[in-house]
């Protein structure tokens, strides 16, 4: 089984565009595997269960990917948490228990 059995082609086709940065969709034959590009080489592989670094073509680019998350090269974008519907909650006395205290 792959993505494509569990989504709507609909949904299928949204997710493909999305995905890449090309904006085309990804070619895959109705009962065929799907192929990706990996998102750090751009090597295109199958985009399969049994390939356990999957989105990514192999464990180094998997970890390029991850270092650079955790330099902050990457980041999702959106809006400040203080811009949030809840932001208020941010300031109340309850959330006091929850800050860690220097403990030295």
């Amino acid at each position: 089984m792959s993505l494509k059995d569990l989504l709507t082609p609909e949904l299928f086709d949204e997710i493909s565009k999305s995905a890449h940065d090309d904006g085309k969709c990804i070619e895959a034959q109705k009962d065929g595997p799907i192929k990706v590009k990996c998102p750090v080489c751009q090597k295109e592989i199958v985009y399969d269960v049994n390939n356990k670094y999957r989105p990514f073509c192999s464990e180094r680019c998997k970890l390029i990917d991850l270092g650079a998350w955790a330099n902050n090269e990457r980041a999702i974008t959106g809006g400040s948490m203080y811009e949030d519907d809840d932001a208020e909650m941010l300031n109340s006395p309850d959330l006091e228990k929850y800050h860690l205290k220097d403990e030295i």
